[in-house]
């Protein structure tokens, strides 16, 4: 991901995450409308990455019985009503997929013009939210079906929006990941369509913001990482308040979370390739299942609406990953990247109806 400052550092490989920790200096981030300003996408910073998948991957295209009944099902029921969400750094399009896509065919739809988007999401009611960092602006597309036109947008005053979340982002409250705000540190903004962004939460753990989750009661998780670099995850009861470090989270690197069927929280350790699933983390988590291996280096994914699959957006290999989840195990299933071009840096990958949580 990248943040809006006045210098960037040398991206490392693909970089994700905006500002470089450790020993290479970082920039504040500039005021909205400054000069100079670059648009900033997650980096590596300070931290080494361990490659671990092939270099040349062919996608997996069996699925176990089980799956594939239920997934095929679930295509024919809702028909284009249902799909995957894939979005790229550098693009100004987010694409609309089929929901079950291992022939690698090209997108069926497409909303815009967007800029920027690192992470974006699904709300409960099938809105797409695109927190759209060229704009400072968070832009809702009307579901429930694919690809709908704008219903609203709003901008945010405190920083570059990265990530959001929300059960309802037309009628509702949305949560906004800010990868840096106005300050210099990262925030989750509190807006809605009809007012706007009219709080900004911060907390001493959170130098850094990746990933936001909101459940259906309204609370929120922010992942960071604090100023010497370290992964973080902060709990916001009601999401108000300076929030509470929660305890028991052993992620190595931030990364983007969900909510699992099951109310687990599924977080993607960004840079090593992992994702673990927690219960609780109100503040105390419980490790639930993981350190589990992803297909390629992803920062952004969200899971289908029976919480089965996973889609990541593998931003080293340029494609988009999908892979069969349960609270203990996430296994690769396929990969695809028609209508991607991996010079865009492909990130963002939501399904649309999400995680019925």
């Amino acid at each position: 991901m990248r943040l809006i400052s006045s210098a960037l550092c040398t991206t490392v490989a693909v970089a994700l995450l905006a500002g470089c920790s450790g020993n290479m200096s970082q920039t504040t981030p500039s005021v909205p409308g400054s000069t100079g300003q670059t648009q900033s996408r997650y980096e590596h910073g300070k931290f080494i990455p361990h490659w671990s998948y092939p270099a040349s991957v062919v996608p997996h295209l069996g699925a176990q019985p089980r799956y594939r009944e239920v997934l095929q099902r679930f295509a024919k029921r809702h028909g284009n009503n249902g799909g995957i969400y894939a979005s790229e750094f550098y693009g100004t399009s987010m694409y609309g997929y089929q929901h079950v896509n291992t022939a690698n065919n090209p997108p069926t739809c497409s909303v815009g013009p967007v800029s920027y988007v690192n992470g974006q999401a699904v709300d409960g009611k099938g809105n797409l939210i695109d927190p759209d960092g060229g704009t400072r602006s968070v832009i809702v597309f009307s579901g429930p079906g694919m690809c709908g036109s704008e219903a609203g947008s709003i901008s945010d005053g405190y920083g570059q929006p990265s990530d959001a979340s929300s059960a309802d982002a037309v009628n509702g409250t949305i949560a906004v990941g800010n990868i840096f705000d106005t300050s210099g540190a990262g925030s989750v903004s509190v807006c809605t369509l009809s007012g706007g962004c009219t709080a900004n939460l911060t907390n001493p753990n959170m130098y850094e913001v990746a990933g936001v989750a909101m459940d259906n009661s309204g609370n929120c998780w922010a992942s960071a990482t604090n100023s010497a670099g370290t992964a973080t995850l902060t709990y916001f009861a009601g999401c108000t308040g300076s929030g509470t470090a929660a305890t028991g989270y052993v992620n190595t690197y931030y990364g983007g979370l969900d909510i699992d069927k099951n109310g687990n929280l599924v977080a993607i350790s960004a840079f090593d390739s992992n994702v673990y699933v927690y219960s609780g983390c109100n503040p105390a988590c419980t490790l639930v299942g993981g350190p589990f291996a992803l297909h390629g280096e992803a920062v952004f994914g969200h899971l289908n609406k029976q919480s089965m699959t996973l889609c990541t957006g593998d931003f080293v290999n340029g494609e988009m990953d999908v892979a069969y989840y349960s609270p203990s195990a996430v296994t690769y299933w396929y990969s695809f990247n028609n209508g991607l071009s991996s010079s865009l840096e492909p990130e963002g990958c939501s399904y649309n109806p999400r995680s019925a949580q």
